[in-house]
């Protein structure tokens, strides 16, 4: 009669375990947050200012100027392709990331 009890009491327990397991809402988690690649560096460096000539600077100190001032605009270039890049990057990131977002939300609507 024990035996009985203990059986239909676990029949019972696995028939209502597997009632509420079909009530259970499952939740699909998003993908961590995103971060963009510009380092916090790349930001604060600055373009270097042209070179200043003295009054009575020499042809050769203007030509040096010139050469410096060529220079810095080079890599002044190079840091803002760099830049550009990264935030090019960063928004087909946040495009994608959004895109999945959208599709979360598409199906929970979807739900009953």
């Amino acid at each position: 009669m024990i035996a009985r009890r203990a059986s239909a009491r676990l029949g019972l327990a696995l028939l209502a375990s597997v009632a509420l397991a079909g009530c259970g809402t499952s939740v699909k988690l998003l993908p961590e947050n995103l971060s963009c690649p510009v380092t916090s560096a790349q930001l604060d460096t600055a373009c270097t200012a042209p070179a200043t000539l003295a009054n009575g600077a020499t042809f050769a100190q203007l030509v040096q100027a010139g050469i410096d001032d060529r220079a810095a605009l080079r890599a002044c270039e190079s840091r803002r392709a760099e830049l550009a890049l990264a935030l090019r990057t960063c928004n087909q990131a946040v495009e994608r990331y959004l895109g999945e977002v959208r599709e979360i939300n598409k199906a929970n609507a979807a739900k009953p």
